[in-house]
């Protein structure tokens, strides 16, 4: 995997809908330092291309002619270790989850996420780091490798605070501490994609890119008195 800063990063998409992956590839051609460098419509072609050149993220479709993706995850593992699994996906998800993870797969994107989002899934899954579709809270429950999470939707409140849960308060307090997503998965005990996994939630909930702005958001609430819940 590499980082964002150092060089462009290669990726793969694997869509048998030719549409969407000719459409994916006109999107992401766009951005400077994100390079498509092969498509394939089948996991077989998928796994020949991988082999070949070694990308460093993979967009691979939960529904293949040949293969259900997430048995191609482990046989594109083999090939190259270091690579990041992306899952695509138009439908439910909530069934492949804690198979893609367990096996690899860093994340997963619905297909009708918006370019920015998919690029941010990219750039996150190429430096190690796990991403999940901001839509996808309503099918995930306690399908994080075991791990209960809350992704109940809640009602926007004029306060940024309330649209958070306790553990996303929690993690937002060790942000504010300067805390790494890896410190804080270790501080709490929990697993480095969980708390990727709640970290998305965060600034998608306060409407943010980064995390230095959910944290100027949560203070500035926090210190004006508003009440956390």
């Amino acid at each position: 995997m590499v980082s964002s800063l150092e060089k462009t990063i290669r990726v793969v998409v694997v869509d048998d809908h030719t549409l969407f992956a000719e459409g994916t590839v006109s999107l992401l051609s766009s951005e400077p330092n994100i390079s498509v460098v092969g498509t394939a419509k089948n996991g077989r072609d998928s796994l020949k291309i991988v082999k070949a050149v070694h990308p460093d993220v993979v967009l691979l479709d939960i529904n293949l002619p040949d293969f259900c993706g997430t048995d191609l995850i482990e046989k594109i593992k083999e090939l190259d270790s270091n690579v990041s699994i992306i899952m695509l996906t138009g439908q439910n998800p909530e069934e492949y989850v804690n198979a893609s993870l367990n096996k690899g797969a860093h994340g997963f994107l619905l297909k009708d996420c918006s370019k920015t989002e998919m690029t941010v899934a990219i750039l996150q899954a190429s430096s190690g780091k796990y991403y999940f579709s901001q839509n996808m809270a309503p099918y995930l429950r306690s399908v994080i490798v075991g791990e209960e999470i809350t992704t109940n939707i809640m009602e926007p409140e004029k306060n940024h605070g309330t649209l958070l849960t306790p553990k996303e308060i929690e993690i937002i307090e060790f942000i504010a501490q300067g805390l790494r997503n890896r410190e804080i998965a270790t501080t709490l005990g929990i697993k480095n994609r969980t708390v990727d996994f709640h970290v998305s939630n965060i600034l998608s909930k306060l409407g943010v890119k980064s995390r230095l702005e959910a944290v100027l958001i949560y203070t500035k609430d926090k210190v004006e008195g508003s009440k956390i819940s």
